[in-house]
C-alpha cells in the first residue's frame, strides 16, 4: 500500500509538471514565440524558474514563522511553567493557565509536553489531572484520528506518558495501528501505567503481531509474566489457530522462569506438530516437570522428526534417566535432528546414557556412530573445562 501512494505521488507530480509546462506555452510563450520547440524550452524554462522561486519565498516565510514562535515561545515559556508549577504545588492556576491557553494555546500545550516528560509519580497524575482541565488529552485523541502518521505518533508519545483514564481507549485502540511505531509505543505505555485488563490486550497484541513487536513486548511484559500466565494465558492456549497457540508457548519459554502454567498434557497431544514441539520447550519451567516423563518418552516415537527432536533436548535437560531406552531407541531411528539430540540427551542423563554412546560408537549404523562420538566428545571436553575451572 505504502509503495502504491509513492508511485502515484511520483505520478501526479510528473503529471502536473507536465500540464503546468502546456499552460504557460498555450496561454502566454506560444502567442510571442512562433517557433513550437523553441516556445516549449522557454515554458519549461519559466515554469522551473517559477517553482523555485515559490520553494525560495517558501523556505523564507517558514523560516520566519518559526523564528517568531520560537521567540514567542522563549518570552511565555518562563511564566507558563511557574503557573504551572505553583498549580502541582497545591495552588490552584487552572483559570491562569486557560486565560493564557486562549490567545496562546500552542505555547501552553508545548509547556505542559515539557513537564510531563520531566515529572513522575503523584506528580505526573496531577499534572494529567490539569492537562485534562485545559483540553489538551481530548485534542490529543483528536489528533490520534489524522491520516498523518506524524501526528499520530505526535499524540499517542504525548498520551503515553500520562496517567488518566481517558487517554487509555486511545491507546487500547492503537494496538491495532498500522504502524509498527505507534503500536510499541502504546503498548510500552499501557504496560508502565495501566492495569491488568490492559496487559492482558498488550499480551494478546503480542502474540498477534511480527516478531519484531513480540520481541519487544516479551521482555516489557516480563515483570507482569505471573499474572499474565495465570489469567490470560489459558485462554489464548484454547485458542482454535495453532499459530497463536505456538507463540504464546515462545513468549512463555521467553521468559525464561518457574511460572503459575496450566496443564501442558492438551498441548503435548496437540493436533499441530508445533505446538507439541513448544509445549515440550517449556516443560523445564514447571515446578516438577520429571512428573512429564511418561509423556516425554511418549514424544520420543512420535512420527513428527522435530517433535523428536524436541522430546529429546528436553529429556536431556531434565536428566530424564527413565527415558534412557527411548532415547537410544530414538539414536536408532530417522532423522538427522533427531538422531543428533537423543545423541546429546543420553550424554546428558547420566552413566546409563554414555554406556549406550559408547556402545553405538562401534555399531553399524554410519549416523548412529557418528552422533554418539560426537556427543561423547562434547562430554568429554566438558568435564575437562570444569576441571581445569
Amino acid at each position: 500500500m505504502g509503495r502504491c501512494v509513492i508511485y502515484l505521488q511520483a505520478v501526479g507530480t510528473a503529471l502536473g509538471y507536465a500540464l503546468s509546462v502546456v499552460l504557460v506555452d498555450t496561454l502566454y510563450v506560444s502567442r510571442h514565440v512562433l517557433d513550437p520547440g523553441m516556445a516549449f524550452g522557454y515554458s519549461f524554462c519559466l515554469v522551473q524558474g517559477g517553482i523555485i522561486s515559490l520553494l525560495l519565498v517558501l523556505s523564507v516565510v517558514i523560516k520566519y514563522v518559526r523564528h517568531r514562535r520560537e521567540r514567542r515561545w522563549e518570552k511565555l515559556r518562563p511564566s507558563i511553567l511557574e503557573k504551572a508549577s505553583a498549580h502541582l504545588s497545591g495552588n490552584d492556576s487552572t483559570a491562569d493557565l486557560l486565560a493564557i491557553q486562549r490567545r496562546h494555546p500552542v505555547e501552553v500545550e508545548r509547556s505542559i509536553v515539557e513537564l510531563l516528560c520531566c515529572v513522575q509519580g503523584t506528580t505526573r497524575a496531577h499534572l494529567s489531572v490539569l492537562a485534562a482541565d485545559l483540553g489538551l488529552i481530548e485534542r490529543w485523541r483528536e489528533q490520534y484520528r489524522s491520516m498523518r502518521l506524524s501526528k499520530r505518533r505526535e499524540a499517542i508519545g504525548w498520551l503515553g506518558r500520562l496517567v488518566h483514564d481517558e487517554a487509555i481507549p486511545v491507546l487500547l485502540r492503537a494496538l491495532s495501528d498500522p504502524d509498527d511505531e505507534i503500536k510499541l509505543e502504546a503498548a510500552r505505555s499501557l504496560i508502565r501505567s495501566s492495569g491488568d485488563r490492559e496487559i492482558a490486550e498488550v499480551f494478546r497484541t503480542a502474540v498477534r503481531e511480527s516478531l519484531l513487536i513480540r520481541a519487544v513486548l516479551t521482555e516489557a511484559l516480563r515483570a507482569h509474566a505471573a499474572m499474565l500466565c495465570r489469567n490470560v494465558l489459558p485462554g489464548e492456549l484454547a485458542s482454535p489457530t495453532a499459530k497463536h497457540v505456538r507463540t504464546a508457548l515462545e513468549i512463555v519459554r521467553a521468559w525464561g522462569k518457574m511460572l503459575p502454567l496450566p496443564a501442558p498434557e492438551p498441548l503435548l497431544r496437540h493436533e499441530d506438530a508445533g505446538v507439541r514441539v513448544a509445549a515440550l520447550a517449556i516443560l523445564p519451567q514447571y515446578g516438577d516437570a520429571a512428573e512429564f516423563g511418561p509423556e516425554i518418552v511418549r514424544l520420543l516415537g512420535d512420527a513428527d522428526e522435530k517433535v523428536r527432536a524436541a522430546a529429546a533436548q528436553t529429556a536431556g535437560r531434565l536428566h530424564l534417566g527413565s527415558a534412557a531406552e527411548a532415547l537410544h531407541a530414538c539414536l536408532l531411528g530417522d532423522g538427522a535432528d533427531a538422531v543428533v539430540a537423543a545423541a546429546y540427551a543420553l550424554a546428558q542423563i547420566g552413566q546409563a546414557g554414555w554406556r549406550m554412546l559408547e556402545k553405538e560408537v562401534l555399531g553399524p549404523r554410519r549416523a548412529s556412530a557418528s552422533a554418539a562420538l560426537e556427543a561423547l566428545e562434547q562430554l568429554k571436553s566438558e568435564r575437562l573445562l570444569m576441571v581445569a575451572l
